[in-house]
Parts: structure tokens; sequence; C-alpha cells
């Protein structure tokens, strides 16, 4: 009877844990949240042409639209770099880490751009 039971109670709080993620998956992003993937795609693009003041102003705006947004924090710290203001890049790449905590691989960027931040910071005269 008790493992009837306890099977019974499994299987309404697994069955609870599906619908939740079931709703996670769901969600669509709202208007704001894809302008600004779109707006950080495109400062992405910016700065692997070598314009980081133009990436930094569409970064910053999507920020502006989506404050959640962790990988436009990352991209704001390498144009921040690229500049050579290392208080801004430290900063940048400190913010992305709170949003990007939980996602292995860009934790692994973020660390090798705080080394990188770093080394140059250290260097600048």
């Amino acid at each position: 009877m008790k493992r009837v039971i306890i099977l019974a109670l499994l299987i309404i709080v697994l069955s609870g844990c599906t619908k939740q993620i079931a709703h996670e998956e769901l969600r669509q992003p709202s208007p704001r949240e894809k302008a600004s993937v779109q707006l950080t795609q495109k400062g992405k693009q910016l700065l692997n042409e070598g314009k980081p003041d133009n990436a930094i102003r569409l970064l910053e705006q999507a920020i502006g639209l989506n404050p959640n947004n962790g990988q436009c924090y990352f991209y704001l710290s390498q144009a921040w770099l690229r500049k050579g203001i290392y208080s801004e890049a430290k900063e940048f790449n400190r913010l992305a880490e709170i949003y990007l905590k939980d996602d292995k691989n860009w934790m692994i960027r973020l660390e090798k751009q705080a080394n990188q931040i770093e080394r140059m910071g250290n260097n600048a005269p």
C-alpha cells in the first residue's frame, strides 16, 4: 500500500514538472527580446568588421530593449576591450557572467575574455 501511495505521489509531482518544462519551452520571446537579439548579432558583425564604436551604439540599444541579454554584455565587453578601455570591458564581462552563469560554454568564453582583459589591462601604460 505504501508503494502505491509513493508511486502515485511521484507521478503527480513528475507530471507537474513536465507541464512546467513544457510551458517554458513553449514561451515565445517578446518582440523586444527578438529585436535585442537582432541588434546583438549586428553588433557582433560590426565588431568583426573592426567597428567597435558602431557596435557599442547598437549593443547599448539591445540592452535597452532587453537588459537580460547576457550575450550582449559579452560583446559590449569585447568592444570596450578593442578600444582599450579596460575598466568598461571588465564591468561588462562581470554583467555577462551574471546572465550567462548557467551556460557552461559561455562561461568558458567569459573566463577567456576576463583573462584577456586582465592581461591587456596590466600591460597598458
